[in-house]
C-alpha cells in the first residue's frame, strides 16, 4: 500500500509539470507566430532561431541602424520591421486580428511563378534566372532578398522601384493624397546615397586613329647616259653622298673631240665664204647704174650668199651639238643625294638612256597611307596628323594630298603627308613602316556623358540625372566611346549632371548626397 501511495502521489506531479510545459511551449509558439517571420536573407543571421535578429546579431546596415529599425523595442529585428525601413514607410503597423489575410507581395506573373521554388511569393536570389539574376540587386527595390510581382516588371519597364502603398492608404483609399514631399516619403528610410557627378558635355574630341605608313622619297630614280661611249671613269660608290653637280662617271671624248675640231674647221671656212659671196654682192650693187650691171647676175650672187649662209648655219649647229656631246660626257648628279646603286663600271659601253647610277635623296621624303575610303571624308588637305617612327619618336605632319584613285580590293585611297623629320630625315630609309594617327573627327562638336555614368539593363542604357537632391533614371542611346567617355545620342543635353560613382545601388528618385 505505501507503494501504491508513493506511485499515485509521483504520478500527479509529474502530470502538473507536463501540463505547465505544454502551456509554456503553446505560449512561445504563439508568441512566436505573432511576429512576421524573417527573410531568408534575414534568417541567416538568427543565430539562435528566435525568429528575431538580436543586436549582436545584426550585421552591416541592420547594425548601424538598430536602435531606429526596432520599432517595439523589444531588442530584436523581425521580418517587418526590416522592410519597413528599407522601403521608408515607418514602424510597420501591426494588423487586427479580426482582418482577413491578404498577399503579403504584388503576385508574380505565371512566368515568375514558375522561379518560385518555395512558393512564398518572391523570386529570390538562389531562385533567380538569366536577366534577373545578373541584375537581381537592382531590382531589388526593398532589399528583401527577393524580387515580387511589381519590382520585376518596373526594371524592365523602366520606370525605376514601385511605389509602395502605406496602410493607411490602403485602408482609407478615398482619403486626399498626401502632398508628394520626398523628404516626408522617405521619413525613417535609409539616409542619402553618397555620389559623384559630371557634366554632360558637348565638346570638341581630340580622338585619332592609327594607320600604318610608309616613307617614300620624292626624288629618286636611275641617272641615264645622254651620249653613247665606253665608261672611262667611274668616280663613286654605293652609299657614296654627292652633292648637285658631282661628276659621278666619265665617258670617253676623244672622238668627240676629235669631230668637234673637223666641224669647227668647216665653220670657219663657211664663215669666209659668205663673206666674198657677201662682198662680190656689194660690188655688184655699186654698179646698178652703169652699162656693165646685169640684172641675172646680181640675182644669182643673193643666192649664193644665202645658200653659204645656210651651210654656216647648218655647221654651226653641228659644233653646238657636240658642244653639249662633249659636256654630257661627264655624267653629273641632278640633286644632293646618296648612291643607292651601281649599273656599270669602268670599261663599259653605255648608249644613250642605259642607266648609270642609282641616287635618292634622303633628305627630302613625304609619308603616303592607305586609308579607308570611309575615313577621308572626315580628312582635307591641311589636317594635322602626326608620324610615329618604330622607335618611338613622334613627328608632326599635315595632309598634302588626298589621291582620288580608290584600291579595288582593299577600298582605300593614298594620303600624302608632309613630315617635318627635320635633321632625323636621314636617319629614314626609303619604304620605311611608320603609324600614322589621323584625327577621327572633323572638328564638330559632339554631346559627350562619362563613361561611369552609364549602365547597361536588359532592355538598353539608363544613367541617373541629378534634380535637386534626387537622382531620376533616364533611358539614353549612346554611340562610339571616346576616350573615358561615351557619344550620346539620344537621351540627354548639355549642362546635364550626372551620377558617376554611387550610381550602382540607386533607384529611380532615391536620395542622393553629392560628395567630392
Amino acid at each position: 500500500m505505501k507503494i501504491v501511495s508513493l506511485g499515485t502521489s509521483g504520478s500527479a506531479a509529474l502530470w502538473r509539470a507536463l501540463i505547465l510545459a505544454s502551456l509554456l511551449i503553446l505560449y512561445t509558439t504563439t508568441a512566436f507566430a505573432q511576429k512576421a517571420p524573417l527573410s531568408d536573407r534575414a534568417k541567416g543571421m538568427d543565430a539562435n532561431n528566435n525568429g528575431l535578429v538580436d543586436r549582436d546579431e545584426a550585421r552591416g546596415p541592420l547594425a548601424a541602424n538598430f536602435d531606429e529599425m526596432d520599432c517595439d523595442k523589444n531588442g530584436g529585428l523581425d521580418g517587418a520591421e526590416i522592410p519597413a525601413f528599407f522601403q521608408g514607410t515607418g514602424c510597420p503597423k501591426k494588423p487586427a486580428k479580426s482582418a482577413s489575410a491578404k498577399p503579403k507581395f504584388p503576385p508574380l506573373s505565371d512566368r515568375a511563378k514558375g522561379l518560385d521554388a518555395n512558393k512564398n511569393g518572391l523570386v529570390e536570389r538562389e531562385e533567380a534566372r538569366g536577366p534577373l539574376a545578373a541584375n537581381f540587386d537592382d531590382m531589388d527595390c526593398d532589399k528583401n532578398g527577393g524580387l515580387d510581382g511589381a519590382e520585376i516588371p518596373a526594371f524592365f519597364q523602366g520606370t525605376g522601384c514601385p511605389k509602395k502603398a502605406t496602410a493607411k492608404t490602403a485602408a482609407k483609399p478615398a482619403s486626399k493624397p498626401a502632398a508628394k514631399n520626398p523628404s516626408t516619403r522617405r521619413a525613417g528610410g535609409r539616409p542619402p546615397q553618397a555620389v559623384r557627378i559630371a557634366e554632360v558635355l558637348l565638346e570638341t574630341t581630340n580622338e585619332t586613329y592609327s594607320v600604318i605608313g610608309r616613307v617614300t622619297a620624292l626624288q629618286r630614280g636611275p641617272v641615264a647616259a645622254r651620249v653613247n661611249g665606253a665608261v672611262e671613269t667611274m668616280n663613286v660608290n654605293v652609299g657614296d653622298r654627292v652633292k648637285k653637280g658631282t661628276v659621278v662617271a666619265t665617258l670617253a671624248k676623244r672622238r668627240l673631240l676629235a669631230e668637234f675640231q673637223r666641224i669647227a674647221a668647216q665653220v670657219v671656212r663657211h664663215q669666209a665664204s659668205v663673206k666674198n659671196a657677201e662682198r662680190e654682192l656689194k660690188r655688184m650693187g655699186k654698179l646698178s647704174r652703169s652699162a656693165a650691171f646685169s640684172r641675172a647676175r646680181f640675182e644669182d650672187q643673193e643666192g649664193q650668199v644665202a645658200e653659204r649662209k645656210a651651210q654656216l648655219a647648218e655647221f654651226t649647229a653641228a659644233l653646238q651639238k657636240l658642244k653639249i656631246d662633249i659636256h654630257n660626257a661627264s655624267i653629273k648628279a641632278p640633286y644632293d643625294a646618296v648612291v643607292i646603286e651601281k649599273h656599270v663600271e669602268v670599261g663599259g659601253y653605255v648608249n644613250v638612256g642605259a642607266k648609270v647610277v642609282t641616287l635618292q635623296n634622303d633628305k627630302n621624303v613625304e609619308v603616303e597611307v592607305e586609308v579607308p575610303s570611309f575615313r577621308v571624308v572626315g580628312l582635307k588637305v591641311g589636317t594635322s596628323a602626326s608620324v610615329m617612327a618604330d622607335n618611338g619618336k613622334k613627328y608632326a605632319a599635315k595632309v598634302r594630298s588626298i589621291i582620288p584613285s580608290e584600291n579595288a580590293r582593299t577600298r582605300t585611297r593614298p594620303i600624302r603627308l608632309t613630315t617635318e623629320f627635320g635633321d632625323d630625315a636621314v636617319l629614314m630609309a626609303d619604304n620605311q613602316s611608320v603609324t600614322v594617327e589621323l584625327p577621327l573627327t572633323n572638328g564638330n562638336k559632339i554631346l559627350t556623358v562619362h563613361k561611369d555614368a552609364v549602365i547597361r539593363r536588359a532592355n538598353g542604357y539608363i544613367v541617373f540625372v541629378v534634380k535637386g537632391g534626387n537622382a531620376i533614371m533616364r533611358s539614353v542611346r549612346i554611340g562610339r566611346g571616346v576616350g573615358i567617355k561615351f557619344h550620346v545620342l539620344k537621351g540627354l543635353k548639355a549642362g546635364d549632371k550626372v551620377v558617376i560613382n554611387g550610381n550602382e545601388r540607386l533607384g529611380a528618385g532615391d536620395r542622393i548626397k553629392i560628395v567630392q
